[in-house]
């Protein structure tokens, strides 16, 4: 086999670990059991989930669901230091209209990102606010269903958080958020997400490094025996 044939055989090898073709999701999703509340313009008025990057780093999609009074909201996703959002905005959406529900039933907000490239093993951030939204003339509270009993940890990925804001979009990345160490457990989200344009992160995963060494390794291999036949060839 040539140089060429084992450097290409390592390489390829590398890129199908490093990126895998199957997307991950993250789904707490499901019937209702219990709320977060009181949400909206009058109450609380940014609540959010926290989540972890996995091996597929490109976000795609996410989702909450809002049950009680009709609320507009904006959607974004912003960078999470373990306390609160930072950074500039990653994703921000145009303003969506929940036009109520009653009773226990809550309606889903899908949020199309396209393909958002974050780092993989990194946490995130998120939420839905009222901060800055015009609100309907019959606008009151919205909650969020939680994800099974209240306070579960359903995903250990991430929390649900909440920041009183105020009027003022700019103390979302100016203030601490709160998420009671975890004991409020987590909503109902979905995110999605799928191989990204960039690897996610600075350098390859373990696996990666382990077929790119044994490859360089294949290729010394064959490198030397060359120089072998070649020795033998002139001696």
């Amino acid at each position: 086999m040539n140089i060429a044939a084992v450097f290409g055989i390592a390489c390829f090898a590398v890129v199908t670990i490093a990126s895998p073709s199957s997307a991950d999701t993250i789904d707490t999703s499901g019937p209702y059991v219990d709320r977060m509340y009181s949400f909206g313009r009058d109450a609380t008025p940014t609540y959010g989930q926290t989540f972890t990057v996995g091996t597929e780093n490109a976000l795609n999609a996410f989702t909450f669901y809002l049950g009680g009074d009709a609320t507009n909201v904006r959607a974004y996703v912003y960078s999470w230091t373990g306390y609160g959002a930072v950074g500039p905005a990653l994703f921000a959406s145009d303003v969506r209209s929940f036009g109520g529900t009653s009773g226990n039933a809550f309606d889903a907000l899908e949020f199309s990102v396209g393909a958002l490239d974050l780092i993989r093993g990194q946490h995130y951030v998120a939420f839905l606010t009222t901060v800055g939204v015009d609100q309907p003339a019959n606008a009151g509270s919205a909650w969020m269903p939680t994800a099974g009993t209240f306070g579960s940890d359903a995903y250990g990925g991430g929390d649900f958080v909440y920041t009183n804001n105020g009027p003022a979009f700019a103390n979302v990345v100016g203030q601490r958020w709160d998420d009671s160490n975890g004991a409020l457990g987590d909503v109902q989200f979905k995110a999605v997400f799928s191989a990204g344009a960039t690897s996610g992160a600075g350098v390859p995963e373990p696996a990666a490094w382990a077929m790119l060494i044994g490859g360089f390794g294949l290729a010394g291999g064959a490198l030397r025996r060359r120089r072998v036949r070649t020795a033998v060839r002139f001696a």
